[in-house]
């Protein structure tokens, strides 16, 4: 798991380290950014968690996620969808990880919490474990990022965007970070449609089976 805020003794290698797993969710053409933010920060949670796990696993990407994962349309909209094709649903993101995470063997479950709290994301992160957070875009849009790390000095979020104009950065700037309430801007905003399908404050957290 990832060590405590407070054990940290070089930010430096923490921030080369963790970049090393950000993913490009890619884009659907010149202009435009695909919708695949969800199987993208699903695959860079797999990959970190088999990589402390020493699994010696090949590293999964998006497409390889979504050829197995197996997700009904109730869990993401199809590509041909126009606009929000590619959409991952919260209980998509869930089903998507614990199907993987099965036949990787790496012995973790995760679970959607809706209507979460501050204090539930922060335990998390405190513990060593990765949480997936939903946000919402003030133009109706919506955006899985992977929170990682937590400064409770700088009362700061640290977190791998699957954004695809990161790619060509050093991995030690690929590491995007927010204070508290930059972030809960975003995470605790509603629109027609995250109401309209109870969606609110949502996030994935990830736990041990053992």
């Amino acid at each position: 798991m990832f060590p405590h805020s407070s054990n940290l003794t070089n930010w430096a290698a923490e921030r080369q380290f963790l970049g090393r797993f950000y993913q490009s969710q890619g884009m659907r053409d010149a202009a435009r950014v695909s919708n695949d933010c969800g199987p993208t920060s699903l695959a860079v949670v797999l990959n970190i968690l088999a990589f402390q796990a020493n699994l010696n696993a090949r590293p999964l990407d998006k497409s390889a996620l979504l050829e197995a994962a197996g997700l009904h349309f109730w869990q993401r909209l199809p590509d041909w969808v126009p606009s929000v094709g590619g959409a991952t649903a919260p209980w998509g993101m869930a089903a998507a990880f614990n199907l993987w995470s099965d036949r990787m063997k790496l012995e973790w479950r995760a679970e959607r919490h809706s209507r979460a709290r501050r204090a539930h994301v922060i335990e998390h992160l405190m513990n060593g474990r990765p949480v997936t957070a939903l946000k919402i875009w003030k133009n109706g849009g919506a955006h899985w990022v992977n929170l990682v790390r937590y400064s409770a000095e700088k009362d700061r979020v640290y977190y791998l965007d699957p954004n695809p104009w990161l790619e060509h950065l050093p991995p030690e700037k690929r590491l995007q970070s927010q204070t508290w309430t930059e972030f809960d801007a975003d995470w605790s905003r509603a629109c027609w449609w995250s109401r309209l399908l109870g969606i609110h404050n949502e996030i994935i957290v990830y736990s041990r089976l053992i």
